[in-house]
């Protein structure tokens, strides 16, 4: 193997509605002066198609998931939980092409590592199946003969993703590689920045820490155990139970030539880390931390933002060679033995190894199978928008897994926390004829989230986890407007016959009382509201609700002393959230922030609605910070 391991150049590729390019003298020579023309002229060069699809299945989702290149951006375990565990994750190769002058070029794959050029590859194709082998199948081609550099490789990536509950913890990725070119020394490597954490709280990715489980050919990342991230910043605890994870599931051996057929005892033979001061620099730099051919000592003792790679080499490559690299990114809660073992302060028992090892064996298995699942789940039946009638929400689904010889029947869950549970089931729908919808009361004040499973005659139940099957936003209770008007001209009218004073002062009379009974209903709720800081991670935690209310009013909102603390507007000037005039619902929420942009503390608050119609009702409501 050469001594030196040497510089850089991005297999990452401009996105049709990328507007960065970094110009460097390669690409000064190539297209002239960074004009806007002249930027042109290089996106035309390098055209790739973006994809722009939610990938939202099972627990495993990418919501905003398109290529730059060959990376995969924005990955989140659970789905819908706002935990961001991958910011992006993508292929590097390097190695001496017979052409490169005794220097080594690497292939990057991810996008904003380096400020290197951005049109050294050419997009071949794009495209998107499904079905296809799995529930998603992402398919890209490129090419480096576009690069100054070019290191002869035409790189082919699959990214497959499957919805059965039993697989939808990851992605398995088929890397096919022709080379154009002789190359000695190549690498494969792969490198994940995982940003992981609430990506709805500040500076999240500031406490990851970075391990490998030597045993198993793990490399993973996870958050720290929840201290502060920033000392002096108590917010910045930004704890999430979910491990990323990344293993080689087979590869050429190495140490020979690459054109051998790939095994499945090949296990990374580089594991290297380092935080964003320490971002390479160039290829020597990119080059040096692929084929290394250790693994580097973990973990680091402080928490921040790092990068894991992984890497297999080296490898003898001639013209015309082709290789076959698969690799799993496998997500779960836990780490392995060692792992505590290290950490323990005290000595004794260890953690068991969580479910990211168990998965990780999982898919191992599965990719021992040939990627084929026996008698897989039945697909997510979609739910509807649920329909709200006051405190009732009818629910309603469909499937296309009823065709299916062997399908059973369906499951209906409620959660009164979260879009991710934990569920509780309502009701179990088995047998024919086939169950659509589902009632359900609701509670006053609190949101309910609804899920729908379908399952088989196997018992295998479709994923809890993908956008379609379950309410993504918590559904609260609407209430029908009061009105106070009512029976009253009927009544007064049999009351009086056909005298108008009498009629008058009995209409006005009845009118009242039916105003004070209207306002008598209005209700905040949750009351006493219970949470646990002002930087609570789930929207319905920083509100309370007043239900009830008059169709038009005014809210205004006091310290047990008097001090005015807020206004909020139902329906009138200055809400920001006027209901339909036909479908007012007499429901208006508060952020519990102060008119001056600040949280409100613990205690006992005043408030009193006033109505041009209805008049005036006061009541009380409390606080309590730091509980759930």
């Amino acid at each position: 193997m050469r001594a030196i391991c040497a510089y850089l150049i991005i297999i990452s590729v401009l996105s049709v509605s990328t507007t960065a390019l970094a110009w460097d003298a390669d690409a000064v020579s190539k297209f002239g002066p960074p004009t806007s023309q002249n930027r042109e002229r290089a996106l035309a060069a390098a055209p790739c198609i973006s994809a722009t699809s939610r990938y939202t299945i099972g627990d495993l989702w990418f919501p905003q998931i398109y290529t730059v290149g060959l990376c995969l951006y924005t990955g989140y375990y659970p789905g819908s939980s706002n935990n961001m565990q991958i910011f992006q994750t993508g292929p590097w190769m390097g190695g001496y092409a017979e052409d490169g002058g005794g220097e080594p070029w690497t292939a990057i794959g991810t996008f904003d590592q380096l400020d290197f050029l951005m049109y050294d590859s050419i997009c071949s194709g794009f495209n998107v199946s499904e079905p296809g082998q799995s529930s998603v199948d992402v398919e890209s081609t490129f090419d480096t003969a576009y690069s100054p550099r070019d290191l002869g490789v035409v790189v082919t990536l699959r990214y497959m993703m499957w919805d059965d509950p039993r697989l939808d913890d990851c992605i398995v990725i088929k890397a096919g590689i022709k080379f154009r070119k002789a190359i000695e020394d190549f690498w494969f490597g792969w490198m994940s920045d995982c940003d992981i954490g609430n990506n709805d709280l500040p500076d999240y990715y500031y406490d990851d820490l970075v391990g490998y489980d030597e045993t198993r050919g793990v490399a993973y990342m996870y958050d720290d155990d929840g201290d502060p991230a920033i000392a002096t910043d108590a917010k910045s605890k930004l704890l999430s139970s979910a491990h990323v994870g990344q293993v080689l599931l087979s590869a050429p051996p190495p140490g020979g030539s690459i054109h051998v057929p790939p095994a499945t005892n090949v296990s990374w033979e580089t594991f290297a880390w380092w935080d964003w001061n320490n971002d390479v620099t160039g290829d020597a730099a990119a080059y040096e931390r692929m084929c290394r051919g250790t693994i580097s000592p973990y973990p680091p003792e402080v928490p921040f933002d790092y990068r894991m790679m992984t890497a297999v080499g080296p490898y003898d490559v001639e013209a015309g060679d082709s290789a076959t690299f698969y690799i799993a990114l496998v997500f779960g809660e836990g780490l392995d033995a060692e792992y505590w073992a290290r950490r323990s302060k005290i000595g004794g028992e260890v953690s068991d190894m969580g479910s990211l090892i168990e998965h990780v064996e999982n898919i191992k298995d599965f990719f021992a199978s040939g990627l084929v699942l026996a008698d897989p789940a039945p697909h997510p039946p979609i739910l509807e928008d649920p329909r709200l009638n006051g405190r009732k929400a009818t629910l309603s689904w469909e499937s296309v897994s009823e065709e299916d010889d062997d399908f059973a029947g369906y499951r209906v869950y409620r959660s009164l926390v979260s879009n991710v549970g934990p569920w509780d089931l309502l009701a179990d729908f088995a047998g024919r004829p086939f169950v659509h919808t589902y009632e359900d009361t609701l509670r006053i004040g609190f949101p309910t989230f609804y899920l729908v499973t379908a399952y088989d005659l196997g018992g295998n139940e479709s994923n809890k986890g993908s956008a379609v099957t379950k309410t993504l936003g918590g559904i609260y209770a609407t209430t029908v407007p009061s009105d106070y008007e009512g029976d009253c001209e009927s009544l007064c009218e049999d009351q009086c016959q056909d005298c108008q004073e009498c009629y008058d002062q009995c209409l006005e009379k009845c009118m009242q009382a039916k105003r004070a009974a209207a306002l008598d209903k209005i209700l905040v709720a949750p009351n006493p509201y219970r949470g646990s800081a002002d930087w609570e991670r789930l929207d319905y935690e920083g509100r309370i609700a007043f239900y009830n209310l008059p169709r038009r009013c005014t809210i205004y909102i006091y310290t047990i002393t008097g001090e005015l603390v807020d206004v909020v507007y139902h329906n009138m000037p200055g809400d920001d959230t006027p209901d339909p005039e036909e479908s007012e619902t007499g429901g208006e929420r508060w952020d519990m922030i102060t008119s001056n942009g600040q949280s409100i503390a613990s205690g006992i608050y005043i408030y009193r609605v006033t109505s041009p119609e209805y008049g005036e009702k006061i009541g009380k409501f409390a606080v309590i910070r730091g509980e759930r």
